[in-house]
């Protein structure tokens, strides 16, 4: 009883759900490894991509030729089930009364509490994809202690192993990845790895960049995933771990996004999500702002990723 007076009473501001769903965080890459797809139900079935959902069909017809017929092919599904994800702050009246510019502070707690709704997408993702049963066999490489790449007395090219993780992928579905996630830590060992320095400086440039390494590599997007999570005891470590994630993702822009679209995965997010509400409690000396977010991260093509884990051993 008490739960539903709190939702009769609850408002939904449309200025702080606006700010929230067009507020994005730079250290998080969630979406760039699975873009957001809007849904209308909790439950939905989605397509999961065989190698033929990729390759690219001869169309020409000849003059009074038959037409380029393909065999048809049923998409398996499966059924997916978003969920809800919120979290909320009090502000005491006494508070407001002490903020000149109130309506700043609640933007503050509502971009506070969306970082907190992203972190958790962001391990949702994170974990998914550094997972190595989550890719076709042959599309995952654990690195030996002599492949490291923080081991700059070794002989190993990390671009020739990105490059065959490439080629892997393509020869699984006719397509080059075209979005690679690093971790920091194997961020910061290509930085000044001899190999990647000794190919960067005949082109005038003097330090390595996202941007270098996509030239190096001919990708579209290299995104290093910054996040970090904290335990309970305060101790902090890396969402993303070690590990090259390489990927084949939907690159449209998100009116022309869709489940039916081939990609390693999605997000998917039910419409008019995030959203930011408040309600009153205590007699009204309290203001409760909350910031709701509901969507499930799947993989939807295993065939179009792969995985380099535990690049540094030092």
């Amino acid at each position: 009883m008490a739960e539903r007076r709190i939702d009769e009473l609850r408002m939904v501001d449309p200025v702080l759900t606006t700010l929230a769903q067009g507020y994005s965080n730079a250290a998080l890459v969630a979406d760039k490894l699975f873009p957001v797809v809007f849904v209308n139900k909790l439950k939905n079935k989605i397509p999961i991509f065989g190698k033929e959902a990729f390759l690219v069909r001869q169309t020409d017809r000849a003059i009074r030729a038959s037409s380029n017929r393909i065999p048809p092919y049923e998409f398996e599904m499966m059924t997916i089930e978003t969920r809800e994800r919120d979290i909320e702050t009090a502000i005491d009246y006494l508070e407001e009364d002490e903020t000149p510019t109130f309506f700043k502070l609640e933007q503050k707690i509502a971009k506070d509490l969306k970082d907190i709704l992203n972190l958790g997408w962001e391990k949702d993702a994170a974990s998914l994809a550094q997972d190595a049963t989550n890719y076709e066999i042959g599309l995952s490489q654990e690195l030996t202690s002599l492949e490291a790449f923080d081991d700059y007395e070794s002989t190993t090219d990390p671009i020739a192993i990105i490059r065959n993780a490439m080629s892997a992928v393509r020869a699984q579905i006719a397509k080059y990845p075209n979005v690679m996630i690093l971790g920091d830590s194997t961020y910061q060992a290509l930085l000044d790895h001899p190999k990647i320095l000794e190919r960067i400086k005949y082109n005038g440039l003097s330090k390595v960049t996202t941007s270098v390494l996509a030239q190096i590599l001919d990708l579209e997007q290299v995104h290093v995933g910054k996040a970090v999570e904290c335990d309970v005891d305060g101790v902090h470590s890396d969402i993303w771990q070690d590990n090259i994630v390489l990927a084949y993702v939907d690159d449209n822009q998100s009116n022309r996004r869709s489940e039916f679209n081939p990609s390693f995965g999605y997000t998917f997010r039910r419409e008019n999500m995030p959203e930011v509400d408040s309600y009153f409690e205590n007699g009204g000396k309290m203001k409760v702002v909350r910031c709701t977010d509901n969507y499930s991260v799947n993989l939807t093509s295993k065939a179009a990723g792969f995985l380099i884990k535990h690049t540094n051993h030092s």
